[in-house]
């Protein structure tokens, strides 16, 4: 029996989908991936491939598969998938099929990433389909839990309510509205709210009954849809706790784990998947695109210390219609260094030998469509070599937290949506964030609202971009945390909204937390009025129309610089002592300002700055934030002296503190800095590559990078 050893990077493919790759190709593919010196392959178990009628079970085709990878030493994560719904399925139960909110039945289906059919599987309230989908569970742990290849259950392929069918995010494409959804939904608000009286506060209703409270499906008021959608987010949630349980019944031995797809590809409302919520029941956690920063710094917040791995590498997307890219050198390195300069200790490619069936086909190979290797599959062994001889400083490296993260609201999300009707202003705003502490060489982390009691106080900033909704809760940590000496950023509007009652506040910001800010709003203007005529225009993020001037009055190098908002410019008093540190071009009134209060400070935006960053990253706005930054205490642990170097540490303490220096370039020109340490010093400078380029300074470590290049010293750190 192959247990999960912790002391392990698996690395690896994604290699069966039935029907794909056939039969007289298995053997053949993993003798050659084994020879290689990869060590993981991924198998899918498919509901309907396995399970083709109620008593019946074929694992045939696993069987022989898991064979073959016992017999050349490569690891199986088994992916248990259960959107791949039997027929018999839907006969037996025809009211198991979900219902969107315009009142269309998704009727099983072929799609391109579930070509066998099925998706996008019953609803997750209909209780006998649950029960047949926990007998397949239960008899594929039985079947493999004991088989000496077995690695681990990865018992969720990107978690979601409807398998692609119905993610575009529109009221239209909510589900679901049967009525085992409806009658669950209202057992849970009876649990959530204990009386109806508090339901009625909560959603400005008159209900007299539980089971006349309806399920709401358009714009109009907030908090019932905040409800609506929290109830799927812990429906997909218990879901996964039920598939962890049943694994957990029968082996005790392999560790579980789920993959998910962070926003804002799946977003929270049609989706239901929330990150944070997916990783508490799972013994490790991972996703399908940590190969990008934001991805993998989201998904190793989430998962709070547990070993992480990236478990679907996309690096040869494609169709039968759009062909793929070659993988070049380049490229390949950024899709395993990125992930693995912040922890992540695992990687699965999508996937070894293109698939032939199907829309998606020929793409995502790591080798031709007849099997034989092609260069980037040896660049990717090689890749693999490098890490497997550097894994102790891997697995056991961490880089210190700079104690700034950037709050995740799922409450925050859903109304956006219930506001906007999208989630643009949302996530272009948190993505903005995330992107301008990346590039001003932060350790970016996140925080969940849930988790601000238990988490808040290792950090010394919080980020909350366009925090319309808050409750009395958060705020209360909120105002304890900043009286203690916490920094508190807040884009505008702070509590528009409040989920007491669904009623827009009187004063903004909201929770009377003026006293914290310092600042109380009079006016917020929308981007395309601010021409002040009738004649509007389409809103954009650009921020064209909003500009912000650093004030003269800042003796540091960031005055007179021009930085852009986006969305929203608002009008504010400011309080006699309050700092303003950026004024509105138009206007000159207040943008920027900084107001102590107790031991700490609270710093208020009068725009989306993030969603402008996030479009428009310029050079003044590095400057502004992060002297701002500096000046408020927060200083990074890895320092970058040279624009457009992204420089990560995993660093293994000891007698000998070993560390591995990842250095990104984000210019597309030649380009060198100097990196640093806060409190050490970096003493030596090994490349992983033959194409590196960094030696000794007295200040620190000097690279040179190619265009967009990315590498990796070995260092010491005294």
């Amino acid at each position: 029996m192959t247990q999960y050893s912790p002391d392990n990077i698996p690395f690896g493919f994604q290699y069966y989908r039935s029907p794909t790759p056939t039969r007289e190709h298995w053997e053949q593919d993993l003798k050659r991936l084994s020879d290689l010196g990869f060590n993981t392959v991924k198998y899918w178990v498919q509901w309907r491939a396995s399970h083709p009628a109620p008593e019946m079970y074929e694992f045939d085709d696993i069987q022989e598969l898991m064979d073959l990878a016992a017999k050349y030493k490569l690891k199986v994560i088994l992916n248990v998938i259960f959107d791949t719904a039997p027929a018999w399925i839907y006969k037996r139960y025809p009211e198991s099929k979900m219902i969107a909110a315009d009142g269309s039945v998704l009727e099983p289906t072929a799609i391109p990433c579930r070509q066998i059919g099925g998706a996008p599987g019953p609803c997750f309230h209909h209780d006998e389909a649950n029960f047949w989908k926990d007998a397949f569970l239960r008899e594929s742990v039985l079947r493999f839990k004991d088989h000496p290849a077995l690695y681990l259950w990865d018992l969720w392929n990107e978690p979601e309510l409807t398998t692609s069918i119905k993610r575009e995010l529109s009221f239209e494409n909510q589900v679901c509205y049967c009525d085992h959804s409806l009658n669950r939904f209202q057992l849970w608000l009876k649990a959530k709210y204990g009386r109806l009286e508090n339901l009625n506060r909560k959603w400005q209703r008159n209900y007299r009954q539980w089971d006349e409270v309806e399920a709401p499906r358009r714009q109009a008021v907030f908090n019932d849809m905040v409800d609506w959608r929290l109830f799927f987010v812990d429906t997909v949630t218990k879901e996964l706790k039920r598939r962890v349980e049943i694994v957990k019944d029968y082996d005790q031995v392999h560790p579980v784990m789920c993959h998910t797809v962070p926003a804002p590809i799946f977003n929270l409302i049609t989706a239901g998947s929330d990150d944070f919520m997916l990783a508490e029941p799972c013994d490790l956690f991972g996703n399908s695109l940590g190969s990008s920063a934001w991805a993998a710094d989201l998904l190793t917040s989430a998962a709070k210390g547990k070993r992480l791995i990236n478990s679907e590498i996309h690096a040869m997307p494609g169709m039968t219609s759009l062909k793929p890219q070659k993988l070049e050198w380049k490229k390949l390195k950024e899709h395993i260094l990125i992930p693995l300069a912040r922890g992540i200790g695992g990687f699965v490619f999508w996937q070894y030998r293109p698939e032939v069936l199907g829309l998606e086909a020929p793409a995502w190979g790591h080798s031709y469509l007849d099997g034989s290797p092609t260069p980037w599959l040896e660049d990717t062994a090689k890749l693999n070599r490098i890490i497997q001889n550097d894994k102790e400083i891997i697995l056991n490296g961490r880089r210190p937290s700079d104690g700034i993260a950037i709050l995740y609201s799922a409450e925050g999300q859903i109304a956006n949506f219930s506001v906007f009707g999208h989630l643009k202003t949302y996530e272009d705003t948190i993505q903005g964030a995330h992107r301008l502490l990346h590039d001003l060489n932060y350790k970016v982390e996140f925080v969940h609202e849930k988790d601000l009691a238990t988490e808040l106080d290792r950090f010394k900033c919080l980020w909350m971009p366009f925090p319309i909704y808050l409750n009395q809760q958060v705020c209360d940590i909120l105002r304890q945390w900043t009286s203690n000496g916490g920094v508190l950023i807040s884009e505008c509007s702070f509590g528009m909204l409040q989920a007491v009652n669904g009623f827009h506040t009187y004063s903004v910001p909201g929770y009377n937390f003026d006293d914290v800010f310092g600042v109380r709003e009079t006016w917020i203007h929308s981007e395309e009025y601010l021409d002040h005529s009738y004649h509007t225009r389409s809103i954009t993020a650009q921020g064209d129309s909003i500009k912000m001037v650093w004030s003269e009055n800042e003796q540091s190098g960031h005055a007179g610089r021009t930085i852009q908002g986006a969305y929203y410019q608002t009008e504010i008093e400011t309080y006699a002592e309050t700092e303003v540190l950026a004024r509105f071009e138009s206007d000159q009134s207040p943008a920027v300002t900084c107001h102590s209060y107790g031991k700490g400070k609270a710093v208020w935006i009068g725009t989306l700055a993030g969603a402008s960053y996030f479009h428009n990253p310029t050079r003044d706005a590095q400057v502004c934030f992060a002297e701002l930054l500096l000046d408020i205490g927060i200083i990074p642990y890895v320092r970058v002296t040279g624009d457009g170097i992204r420089a990560d540490l995993l660093e293994c303490r000891g007698d000998r503190r070993e560390a591995l220096l990842f250095v990104q370039n984000l210019y597309e020109l030649e380009n060198s800095a100097t990196i640093a340490l806060n409190q050490y010093k970096l003493s030596s400078c090994e490349t992983w590559f033959s194409d590196g380029n960094g030696w000794v300074e007295r200040n620190g470590i000097r690279v040179n990078l190619q265009s967009g290049d990315f590498q990796v010293f070995r260092c010491i750190v005294e």
